[in-house]
């Protein structure tokens, strides 16, 4: 037996079955493989000792109430076990033929992680770096506690006008409402009194003008959830000059370039559904691709002696000919190896006329991975 240490699962006196009471430390967090001989004990040593041992030790934890639905393996036969571990067991069962199937879809552990993943997942803004979360009414206020304390801000939301409306009908209906003041380019207005610009796209309306201190908490909460509501889930943050000094948004969007998102949903980390399945290999984890040393075997042929193997014979001998009309429209040297042709008329050759649609194969060069589609 290696020397005790404190990162190993020791276990004494094991005589689970044909084991002989022999002590033996297994190292955690490394892979350890258990080999021997067809009867050996290796699946009493893992699963009716190491895994008994663990899964009985994890049901303990839990109420009695919550034990009666949880199955207890029967207690192995050692003298004891120190700093053992919870622990999955996977057995082999019939094999199941199909491409998609794994240790995570067979022990239905890939169930389970999707949905912790979407539930502990973090948005990422392509466009700063930084997280994205949404801000309710109390995050706003968290965030300007912080950066504006003691400051007299104005909570507003921008107004955009419909095309069918003109200015003077939604200045009317807000005034109604109880709004009077906006922000535009040229400064602040009072709506009724002053003119808004027909060319004017949007109107930034103030909801309230609040000071950023503790007291004003729930002024500030009340005035900013009307201002999302209004904004259409946005709300601004202006000084008394006019200055936009923050911006939040109720939903997943870039501050940057203001893209909205989804929020994460367990699909997202399934390779058995398209949201979350790679685009090139739709979950497979391969693809069919074109092989390009079978296509151009010999780098030192030209093309008038047949570089491009698929052309070659009675078959496809007609996409030899094709070949042979594009390069004398395009100026490409026929005698000449492979090899040595420009980068750009190799490029040609391999992907074709950039214009070519579907059955203009008579008039332009499908090239030859049009050839393979």
């Amino acid at each position: 037996m290696s020397a005790q240490r404190p990162d190993s699962i020791r276990l004494y006196g094991v005589r689970q079955n044909n084991l002989k009471g022999f002590n033996l430390d297994i190292p955690v967090g490394k892979l350890v493989v258990v080999t021997g001989l067809s009867g050996a004990g290796k699946s009493s040593l893992v699963f009716e000792t190491l895994h008994a041992e663990g899964q009985r030790r994890y049901v303990e934890t839990f109420s009695p109430y919550v034990r009666q639905f949880l199955e207890l393996l029967p207690a192995p036969a050692l003298d004891r076990a120190e700093n053992i571990r919870p622990s999955v067991a996977i057995r082999q069962g019939n094999a199941v033929r199909t491409s998609r199937s794994t240790v995570g879809t067979m022990t239905e552990l890939c169930d389970w992680f999707k949905v912790w993943f979407a539930h502990q997942a973090q948005l990422i803004d392509p466009a700063s770096g930084k997280p994205i979360r949404p801000a309710g009414p109390s995050a706003a206020w968290e965030s300007c506690l912080a950066s504006h304390q003691g400051a007299s801000v104005c909570l507003a939301f921008a107004l955009i006008k419909p095309k069918e409306l003109e200015w003077t009908v939604l200045v009317t209906e807000f005034m109604r409402a109880g709004f009077t003041r906006a922000w535009t380019p040229k400064g602040w207005i009072k709506l009724g009194e002053d003119p808004v610009a027909k060319s004017l796209s949007e109107l930034v309306v103030v909801q309230d003008r609040v000071r950023i201190n503790p007291s004003e908490r729930a002024r500030f909460e009340e005035a900013a959830r009307s201002a999302f509501r209004l904004g259409g889930g946005r709300l601004r943050i202006l000084s008394e000059d006019g200055k936009e000094l923050s911006r939040y948004s109720d939903a997943l969007e870039s501050p940057v370039d203001h893209r909205k998102f989804r929020a994460a949903s367990p699909g997202l980390f399934s390779f058995n559904s398209p949201i979350g399945a790679c685009p090139s290999c739709k979950g497979f984890g391969r693809i069919i691709g074109l092989d390009w040393g079978k296509i151009l075997p010999d780098h030192s042929l030209t093309l008038a002696e047949g570089v491009v193997a698929p052309f070659q014979g009675n078959v496809y001998g007609e996409s030899q000919r094709d070949l042979a009309r594009a390069c004398r429209a395009q100026g490409i040297p026929m005698d000449r190896p492979w090899k040595s042709l420009s980068k750009a008329h190799r490029k040609y050759i391999e992907d074709g006329d950039s214009t070519y649609q579907a059955g203009e194969w008579g008039s332009k060069w499908y090239g030859i991975r049009g050839f393979f589609r």
